[in-house]
């Protein structure tokens, strides 16, 4: 038996992994297609965004080694929060070490200014938000004075109820995903700019998995619905769609970034992504806004593979997201399917409890610009051959 097989064998899931060609990693004497990565441009190896990464690593070293406060704020910096900021349709933007920590200070600086204008703080929470909004909450929750959870699947009248029943003086916050990341679909951002100037709430929208993805020009999730421009604050990360390596950031009206600047905790007491990684993703927006971008490949690959998908006749959410998930159900049935997957020449993972509900387990296959069409042909062949289509 292989140490691959072994491991398999043992339901030890945390694979060690080594580079391999462009939309594929090496584990042990394999190569295997990667169906696990967010790279979804392919842009983390692509050679002008290595290249300026490499020219800033030349000019800066590694990283500031200080704070934004200090010494952190590089002119490389500047410019691309900037630059994101006109990407993503909004005034201004402030960077921080990952889009964890970005959502962490929405929250926080959310929180001070209710209490400077001595106004209670309302927060309406998509239930299926990630994991970095659940906790930025909890962090705050004593300053909370209302939660309400709502379902987007189940429509919106649990948020319009909320919206009615908290004092007229609170300051409300709705806050979505922009794309679900465990299922791939679009949080309906028409409807809540609706509910939001219909009540007086701002509309917090972390798009990290729309960022460089959907939308004709693949500036998100509001591009996506003819929002562009329309939402008050969005969050995002470089560690997907952008390169691939590290850093988020906070965008919205100077007004709120001006206070995340001074207020912060997050932002003072942390350190910046490192110039290599800023340079990095600022040549991955010019490679997504060049002749060829990689967006047209992309989609074609999603296209691919959901249709694929769809012929099997394996449960899934419809959608063009390149998050495919195909859902089993049964936790250990999901398990098996992913160690037979790898056996077979495809690296993905199955998502159990508590990352997804009970009764909810998943395989999310994750397309790439990087992914050869033969890629995609395999990997549905692997999908027909294990029985569960």
């Amino acid at each position: 038996m292989s140490t691959l097989d072994a491991r398999l064998e043992s339901g030890d899931r945390e694979f060690s992994v080594r580079p391999g060609a462009p939309g594929r990693i090496s584990m042990g004497h394999r190569e295997l297609i990667n169906m696990a990565s967010c790279d979804y441009l392919g842009l983390a190896r692509h050679p002008a965004v290595v290249r300026a990464a490499h020219d800033a690593l030349d000019d800066w070293g590694l990283g500031t080694a200080a704070g934004r406060a200090l010494s952190g704020t590089t002119v490389l910096h500047r410019d691309f929060e900037r630059r994101l900021a006109s990407w993503v349709g909004c005034e201004d933007a402030v960077l921080h070490s990952s889009c964890w920590a970005a959502n962490a200070a929405v929250f926080a600086t959310l929180t001070v200014l209710a209490n400077q204008a001595r106004r209670p703080l309302a927060v309406f929470s998509d239930r299926l938000n990630h994991a970095s909004i659940i906790d930025g909450i909890r962090a705050q929750r004593s300053a909370v004075a209302h939660l309400v959870l709502y379902d987007h699947h189940a429509g919106l009248d649990d948020l319009r109820h909320g919206l009615t029943t908290v004092p007229t003086d609170a300051v409300k916050v709705i806050v979505t995903d922009g794309i679900f990341s465990m299922e791939g679909d679009q949080a309906p951002l028409r409807a809540l700019r609706t509910l939001a100037e219909e009540y007086g709430a701002l509309l917090v929208v972390d798009d990290s998995h729309g960022n460089g993805v959907v939308g004709p020009h693949g500036r998100g999730t509001a591009e996506s619905q003819q929002l562009l421009g329309r939402i008050d604050v969005i969050t995002g990360t470089l560690g997907k769609a952008l390169g691939g390596a590290i850093g988020g950031f906070v965008a919205g009206p100077r007004a709120l970034t001006s206070t995340l600047r001074s207020m912060s905790r997050p932002y003072t007491f942390s350190n910046n992504p490192p110039p290599s990684v800023v340079a990095g993703a600022h040549a991955a927006l010019d490679v997504l806004a060049g002749h060829d971008s990689p967006l047209a490949t992309l989609r074609t690959r999603v296209e691919q593979l959901r249709s694929g998908v769809i012929a099997l006749q394996l449960p899934t959410w419809p959608g063009k997201h390149p998050i495919v998930p195909v859902v089993i159900g049964d936790e250990h049935a999901a398990q098996e399917l992913s160690a037979n997957m790898i056996r077979k020449g495809v690296f993905v993972t199955a998502l159990t409890y508590p990352v997804v509900p009970r009764g909810a387990a998943r395989l999310r296959l994750q397309v790439s610009a990087a992914h050869a069409e033969s890629a995609i042909d395999h990997v549905l062949n692997v999908l027909a051959d294990s029985g569960h289509a």
